[in-house]
């Protein structure tokens, strides 16, 4: 394929081309008719960015991608490059110090938003021309399926909290007091987890996210949705209708821009592509905002943190049932091979409920749980025997309640002393970050240390960062929050109200993984010398293995908060057992 791509810039006079691996909404997860970056260098990671000259070709991608990439990109022309890695810089900083004065780069401008085309051309030689390449790509790859749409549904007034109606006139009196004061303006959005939250729809276009594939325009007076209206049943067009918004057809979105008849454009240049954005740009019409200001998803109102702790207590029974089940095959040597024990992980969460998975279930045996996004296929699965570790990162899309995501590394036989260390460490780390108490305000970056500290202090490090924002019932990774060594002014301060992931990991590379990850919910904590403080409160509520836990390594403090957090469960999980599950799960968890 490499060679194909080649053949064709040599055709157009390409010298370097760049494929990306979002879609034109800029998308974490994207359909399989977007993923030009997997057809082209065989990486099936959700995350790379793949440089092609006239005679080299790089893969970008972080460190949960390391061992994978590797392993993936094999004998097919393409050298890994470890983005994250100490002294490793990033494609754009590679092609600045390579491409020449008078060269071309194309790449498809629907999957760059324009924050980062900008900062590329600011890096390039002035002579160097930027090319859109979509053509490119198509011609590239003309095995990609059509572009599917599925079904379209309203979210109940008992889940969102607030109406169609309430939320718009919120996003303008918002722009009104941070953007413009003029009346006449128009608002894009094209993230489609924001557009969904904000007029209160679900989709079942992309796979382990409930959205549907759209773009929005709003003015002062008017709003526009851009979908799939075939998919649309007639009530929720006529609800949409009466909240004032115009439905017009997903296809029809570019044609519509240039109609924009208002003298100021707001869109934020990093959630909109560079084809949407630039020509405003050049006319020097755009107001560059931040969708978070605007769009405030990532705080939850009391409706949607009711229905999360519901999809959380539905998913705690599923994944301790789970355990249970695991653990008995594993003392009768009975234990499938790892797709199997994924698959049957997502059985047990359908029955009960979920609808989806809210991304692909990872699970990984032994050395594959030192690869932090691995997936296990069908055909080149580990088998998995009554001993080691077993590390399960799964999660479910529970309708109308929530999205949940857990992980759990679990010991199949008796741990070695070596395992028990680093699942202990991991566990305090995971222990620390939930019973913090810190000024509300604070920013993730403030906040991290609490979960890696142990880890440092015993030699390890953690690649990936401790938590991201979670949405409910939308996107699993929500990029508004998170808790994170580097920090941003794209991120959010962390008030009430924001759900956030807690995840610390220490991976030996050809050995095993640990992660141990608690979804947790920012409240409200009593105020210290006149200050607001926050804390979080745990909505997974799955025990943690204690044959895994060397508890005299432990603090007092640590078993203190190990042993509230099993009363929680204790509460409010125990009572929807039934008595034998009740009995395994008290023995699986008090020390």
């Amino acid at each position: 394929m490499i060679g194909r791509l080649r053949e064709i810039m040599g055709r157009e006079n390409i010298d370097w081309f760049v494929v990306f691996s979002e879609d034109a909404h800029l998308s974490e997860y994207t359909g399989d008719c977007d993923k030009y970056r997997e057809a082209i260098s065989h990486f099936t990671g959700s995350a790379g960015v793949l440089v092609v000259g006239t005679a080299e070709a790089y893969l970008w991608t972080d460190s949960r991608y390391y061992i994978q990439a590797k392993s993936e990109l094999c004998g097919v022309g393409i050298e890994l490059v470890k983005y994250g890695s100490p002294g490793v810089k990033n494609w754009d900083e590679y092609l600045a110090e390579h491409v020449w004065d008078g060269q071309i780069i194309a790449f498809d401008h629907m999957t760059l938003s324009l924050k980062k085309y900008m900062d590329l051309k600011n890096k390039l030689p002035q002579s160097v021309e930027i090319r859109d390449g979509s053509k490119v790509l198509k011609e590239c790859v003309e095995t990609m399926p059509h572009r599917s749409f599925g079904e379209i549904w309203a979210a109940p007034a008992s889940f969102t909290g607030k109406t169609i109606s309430d939320k718009l006139s919120e996003l303008r009196r918002r722009i009104e007091q941070i953007y413009v004061r003029e009346e006449s303006y128009t608002y894009i959005l094209s993230n489609l987890s924001s557009i969904m939250w904000l007029f209160n729809l679900r989709g079942s276009d992309i796979a382990y996210v409930p959205v549907a594939y759209s773009y929005a325009m709003i003015t002062k007076y008017t709003a526009i949705l851009f979908v799939s209206r075939k998919n649309m049943p007639e009530e929720v067009m006529g609800e949409l209708s009466h909240s004032g918004v115009s439905v017009k057809e997903y296809s029809l979105f570019y044609d519509h821009l240039r109609e924009v008849a208002t003298d100021t454009v707001i869109a934020d240049p990093y959630t909109n592509n560079s084809r949407i954005l630039l020509e405003f740009e050049e006319k020097g019409m755009l107001i560059g905002c931040k969708d978070v200001d605007l769009i405030r998803k990532h705080i939850k109102n009391s409706s949607e943190i009711q229905g999360m702790r519901e999809a959380h207590l539905k998913d705690a029974v599923t994944m301790i049932r789970f355990i249970k089940k695991l653990k008995e095959m594993a003392a009768a040597n009975n234990l499938p091979d790892e797709f199997e024990i994924g698959k049957m992980l997502d059985d047990m969460r359908r029955k009960n409920k979920s609808r989806q998975p809210s991304f692909e279930t990872i699970c990984a045996y032994g050395p594959n749980s030192a690869i932090v996004h691995y997936t296990a296929s069908k055909d080149k699965a580990a088998s998995v025997e009554p001993t080691g570790f077993l590390l399960v990162d799964s999660g479910g899309q529970y309708e109308f309640e929530g999205t949940t995501d857990i992980t759990r590394t679990i010991p199949l036989g008796k741990p070695t002393a070596e395992e028990k260390k680093v699942y202990t460490i991991v566990l305090k780390g995971n222990l620390r970050l939930m019973n913090i108490t810190f000024p509300e305000g604070y920013r993730g970056a403030l906040l991290d240390s609490a979960a890696e500290t142990p880890l440092w202090e015993n030699g390890y490090f953690c690649g990936h960062g401790i938590g991201h924002g979670v949405g409910a019932y939308l996107s699993v990774h929500e990029s508004e929050a998170r808790i994170s060594r580097s920090s941003s002014d794209r991120e959010v301060p962390f008030v009430p109200g924001i759900i956030v992931s807690d995840e610390p990991g220490v991976y030996l590379e050809g050995k095993f993984g640990v992660r141990l990850e608690n979804l947790l919910l920012t409240v409200a904590a009593d105020d210290a010398g006149g200050y607001r403080m926050c804390r979080f409160e745990p909505l997974t509520l799955v025990p943690f293995d204690k044959e895994a836990i060397d508890f005299e390594a432990l603090s007092d403090d640590e078993k203190s908060i190990l042993l509230q957090y099993n009363k929680l469960i204790e509460e409010k999980v125990l009572p929807l057992l039934d008595n034998e599950e009740r009995i395994w799960t008290d023995k699986y968890m008090n020390f």
